[in-house]
C-alpha cells in the first residue's frame, strides 16, 4: 500500500470511494470533488492504480484542525490502513491544538482507539443544506 499526500484521485475514483461506503456525499460528485481537491491535506491510500482510502484536513494551521473524511473501500477495510492514517494525519498536526472530526456513533470506538475522545461537554452542531455550486472560473 502506498499513503501518500501528493496524489490527487481522478474525479471519478473520488465518486466511486464514496458511493462504496453509500455516503450520501457521493450523490453531489462536483462539489464533492471540489471539496476534496481544496483541503489543506489530502492523504490517498493506493494498492498500484486502485484507490483504496481517502483522508482530508482542514486547519486554520495554529488552534484547530478538522478531519471532514477519512474513507476506506470496503475490500481494504479491516486491513489498518484507517489507524494508519489518522496516524499520518496526527503526525502531521501535532502542533496543532484542538483536532476535530465528527463521526457516525458505530464508529466512535475506532476513534478512541487511535488516541480521540468523545467529550460530553460539547456537541457537535450541523446545518445540512443541498450544495449550492457556483461556476467553475
Amino acid at each position: 500500500m502506498e499513503y501518500t499526500f501528493e496524489k490527487l484521485p481522478a474525479p471519478e475514483q473520488i465518486q466511486k470511494l464514496f458511493a462504496s461506503v453509500n455516503w450520501e456525499s457521493a450523490q453531489y460528485p462536483e462539489a464533492l470533488v471540489r471539496g476534496i481537491s481544496q483541503s489543506q491535506s489530502l492523504l490517498t491510500v493506493w494498492d498500484g492504480a486502485q484507490l483504496a482510502g481517502l483522508m482530508t484536513a482542514i486547519s486554520d494551521s495554529s488552534m484547530n484542525v478538522f478531519f471532514p473524511y477519512l474513507l476506506i473501500e470496503p475490500g481494504y477495510q479491516g486491513a489498518g490502513i484507517g489507524r494508519e492514517m489518522v496516524k499520518q494525519m496526527m503526525d502531521r498536526y501535532a502542533h496543532i491544538y484542538r483536532k476535530i472530526l465528527v463521526c457516525d456513533a458505530d464508529k466512535a470506538g475506532f476513534y478512541e482507539k487511535c488516541g480521540m475522545e468523545c467529550r460530553n461537554d460539547q456537541r457537535p452542531m450541523l446545518r445540512i443544506d443541498p450544495p449550492v455550486f457556483p461556476p467553475i472560473q
